[in-house]
């Protein structure tokens, strides 16, 4: 058994909340607004074949550090994964007008763009219970 590693191209961007925004709103903004947004858009289909967004739960990330001592990141509000055929794609995709007219601007609603940080990066999975052959 050896590990699977996933041939598409996957963006993390790990997401800072905007300023004088609680974590209740920005939570909600970017679920129920900018996925919405985003998700509807042709050039998001056609260049992005997967996108999740990674929402903190406070109360268990709260109360692990607190029960456990396991060290708890809060410089962060959440994270997103887009998956994309090449790195091309994605390139085309924030290289667009749509997204610097309309997806970029969006995110300044909810988010600290210059704080948020991004990480390319590949998923290698050595367990999966729904996979034996791993």
């Amino acid at each position: 058994m050896s590990p699977k590693r996933n041939s598409l191209v996957k963006l993390v961007v790990i997401i800072k909340r905007k300023k004088g925004m609680s974590f209740e709103e920005f939570d909600k903004y970017w679920k129920e607004v900018h996925s919405p947004l985003v998700c509807g858009l042709p050039i998001f289909k056609e260049k992005i074949v997967k996108y999740n967004q990674v929402h903190l739960d406070l109360q268990r990330q709260q109360k692990s550090g607190v029960e456990n001592g396991i060290p708890v990141c809060n410089d962060y509000d959440g994270f997103c994964e887009l998956y994309a055929k090449s790195y091309q794609d994605l390139m085309d995709f924030f290289g667009s007008d749509i997204y610097k007219n309309i997806v970029g601007p969006d995110e300044a609603k909810f988010a600290e763009r210059d704080e948020c940080k991004t990480l390319f990066v590949y998923d290698e999975v050595h367990l999966d219970a729904d996979d034996p052959s791993i």
